[in-house]
């Protein structure tokens, strides 16, 4: 049952609610890849751990899955091209096989996230090593080809970005975000002498830092009393202002999910919240992810609580961060208790103003985890009429040996949820394999409404 009536709804979204007929959306998409799913092997030696962190669709319709494979020679990054119908594209890369593993020397590379730059070149973004525990920020640039390109006016294709703030010198960048005038910001953390703090650096499209963000190109922070911060997500607000989701630990490794607002030139908001960041309510807690809802005007954040078993958590903050009325009908105001366990990564809004959530999800305890995708109705309860009806949510087992499925990023194509991760090929190995799942969603159009 919705909690909230229609009336209370806008005018637009109670007229699409009332003509809604049986819908098919969360269903397998049977029509991409082989039976809905497409899994790729890169399998270059060490673990053959191959890992897809994030997913990209451009213009054409191709779907980019990033992430980083283990070689003989270092973990690298790795990506695969599919055509729309989620066939591999054999025509990406240099090999035959629609492939990249890159750089070609020795590395220890670690992807986090991807996107495509105002020219259409993909950005994989992640860390690197560069001796013993220091790592730095990581970007590199390819082309429509799959080779390594140069970012556009700059002399090289991969940039280093470091903090170096003391501890390990950690740097690890979570999440990239490209703005439209083709600046490239990358969150994450840095660590320090006493933990780590939340590290954002911008770039400009040539790759060299942005001198007009923060101090230098870098923003930092962490806010009392915690002694960890982080950003899993780094999001562009429509007024050009960014918010990070995250985590925080204090003296007491209590963490809590954390949401901090930097102005579009990479200042931290102090009144944020009354104190520089959003916290959730409930320790054993993270945010993955936050997007603004420009038809209520607020901030919606997904993440994860641990409590007897892992709970997928939405939140809902004003402009100003304090916390706003985010009502369902679930257990524990929002928290969501499906099966054994349920892992949120990844949350995006459809233009009906309705959202998509993506993660993974166990039904009993010790049994296999499956790709996990839920739609969640504007007042955050599970459309449990319209998706994957009765559940309102729908999971997805790539049929390999070893069990273990993990989704870790979402994107739409074509009238379709894709959601990527990872299968483990064989039962207690690291060997797992690049696997995307499609789900339909074809009952909505560009104006929010539904296809009669």
């Amino acid at each position: 049952m919705r909690t909230l009536p229609l009336f209370v709804l806008p005018f637009s979204i109670a007229m699409a609610t009332g003509a809604r007929a049986q819908a098919v959306d969360g269903l397998p998409d049977t029509s991409f890849g082989s039976s809905g799913q497409t899994v790729v092997a890169f399998d270059r030696g060490a673990n053959d751990r191959d890992h897809a962190r994030a997913i990209v669709v451009d213009a054409a319709g191709r779907s980019y899955l990033v992430g980083d494979v283990d070689t003989a020679t270092g973990r690298k990054i790795g990506i695969v091209r599919l055509l729309a119908n989620g066939a591999i594209d054999a025509a990406y890369g240099n090999e035959g096989n629609g492939r990249v593993v890159s750089p070609p020397v020795q590395a220890s590379i670690t992807v986090t996230s991807a996107a495509l730059d105002a020219q259409g070149y993909l950005l994989v973004a992640g860390s690197r090593l560069v001796s013993g525990t220091d790592t730095s920020f990581l970007v590199c640039r390819f082309d429509s080809s799959g080779e390594l390109a140069n970012f556009e006016g700059g002399q090289v294709a991969c940039r280093q970005p470091d903090f170096n703030l003391g501890g390990f010198d950690t740097d690890v960048a979570h999440s990239i975000v490209v703005q439209p005038d083709g600046r490239i910001v990358l969150a994450g953390y840095a660590s320090t002498d006493t933990g780590t703090t939340l590290a954002v650096t911008r770039l400009l499209p040539d790759g060299s830092p942005d001198a007009g963000f923060g101090t230098g190109g870098r923003t930092t922070y962490t806010g009392a009393p915690f002694v960890s911060f982080d950003a899993t997500r780094i999001r562009l607000n429509p007024d050009g202002s960014f918010v990070t989701a995250g985590s925080a630990y204090d003296a007491n490794a209590l963490h809590f999910g954390v949401i901090v607002h930097i102005s579009a030139d990479g200042v931290v908001d102090a009144a944020f919240d009354g104190h520089g960041y959003a916290r959730s309510p409930s320790s054993n807690s993270d945010y993955t992810d936050v997007a603004w809802d420009p038809q209520w005007q607020r901030y919606v954040a997904i993440g994860n609580h641990l409590q007897t078993t892992m709970r997928g958590h939405v939140d809902c903050l004003l402009p100003d961060g304090n916390g706003a009325t985010c009502p369902h009908a679930l257990d524990a105001g929002s928290d969501f208790v499906l099966g054994y366990g349920v892992w949120f990564s990844s949350l995006l809004r459809q233009v009906d103003g309705r959202w998509l959530v993506a993660g993974s999800y166990a039904a009993s305890q010790g049994g296999p985890t499956d790709l996990f995708v839920a739609r969640l109705e504007p007042s955050t309860e599970l459309d449990t009429l319209e998706f994957a009806a009765p559940d309102g949510f729908a999971t997805h087992d790539f049929g390999l040996a070893g069990h273990d499925d993990v989704g870790t990023a979402m994107a739409l194509q074509h009238g379709r949820i894709l959601v990527a991760g990872a299968g483990l090929y064989t039962a207690d190995t690291s060997d797992y394999d690049y696997g995307v799942a499609a789900f339909a969603l074809d009952r909505i159009v560009q104006s929010g409404f539904e296809k009669p």
